[in-house]
């Protein structure tokens, strides 16, 4: 095998799957054989990806214990092989696995803390966006608010849990003992980094969500308004969706806005 490229590729297939051929292109040694020489990688390949899902999902590790944390992310290894450089997107997908696999659907926590810990990913590595300001909302023009829509940071991310998911992480981040999971009801949480570089979260109320969700999914101030009447009464509605519209000003939610 003389081409480089081809070779490279026969030794990453050894590294996903043993089988590969390129255990016919190494020599072996009095020491070690051609095999063991090859496996040398692969340990330390594995243990590579285990190291990057240990970052990503921490608070997970702590709760599952190292053994059985380790077997979580051999299973996930084997089903979802790396097919990119980048290794902060490896082990994107652990908590569908957590959902899917019988071993641990039955957890229904795990899955919620996988979800927190990926958000938290996702919001941190966020693109950065201009923060838009009470001032820019204040000169507006007043047909704007007609058909005007927002842009939101990159950060936000909406979790929906239905257990005492976010306590139990916020123990562990602490260093605490996490309390005894429980089911709850729908909750939405909310998590976006601010310009200090620190990712902020917050549970979400009802009304908040309902209209959050709208403006995300690039509905008009108009349509959050109407939504709002769910929950308010028509005077006290345009108080509110501005309130909203301050709050997420001042958390720096916002990017800016369109009409």
């Amino acid at each position: 095998m003389s081409d480089l490229r081809e070779l490279q590729q026969c030794f990453m297939g050894y590294l996903l799957d043993d089988s590969s051929s390129m255990i016919d292109e190494v020599e072996s040694t009095p020491m070690l054989s051609a095999k063991g020489r090859l496996d040398i990688y692969a340990s330390a390949y594995v243990l590579r990806l285990k190291e990057a899902m240990t970052t990503d999902y921490d608070k997970l590790a702590l709760y599952l214990g190292d053994e059985r944390f380790d077997k979580l992310m051999e299973r996930y290894i084997d089903k979802f092989p790396s097919h990119t450089t980048n290794l902060r997107y490896f082990s994107v997908n652990l908590p569908e696995l957590i959902r899917d696999e019988p071993d641990y659907a039955h957890i229904a926590e795990l899955y919620e803390l996988a979800c927190i810990e990926r958000a938290f990913a996702d919001s941190f590595d966020a693109k950065d966006l201009q923060v838009a300001t009470i001032d820019t909302l204040a000169a507006l023009p007043e047909v704007a608010w007609e058909n005007l829509t927002f842009d939101f940071q990159k950060s936000v991310q909406i979790v929906w849990l239905e257990h005492n998911s976010f306590p139990i992480w916020k123990a562990l981040a602490d260093d605490e003992t996490p309390p005894k999971a429980e089911k709850l009801y729908p909750m939405a949480w909310i998590l976006w980094r601010r310009s200090d570089l620190v990712t902020h979260y917050k549970m979400l109320a009802t009304e908040e969500v309902a209209v959050l969700s709208l403006a995300l999914q690039g509905k008009n101030f108009a349509v959050m308004c109407e939504k709002l009447l769910d929950f308010y009464s028509e005077e006290e509605t345009p108080m509110k969706a501005i309130g909203f519209l301050q709050s997420w000003i001042a958390e720096e939610m916002l990017a800016g806005f369109k009409f």
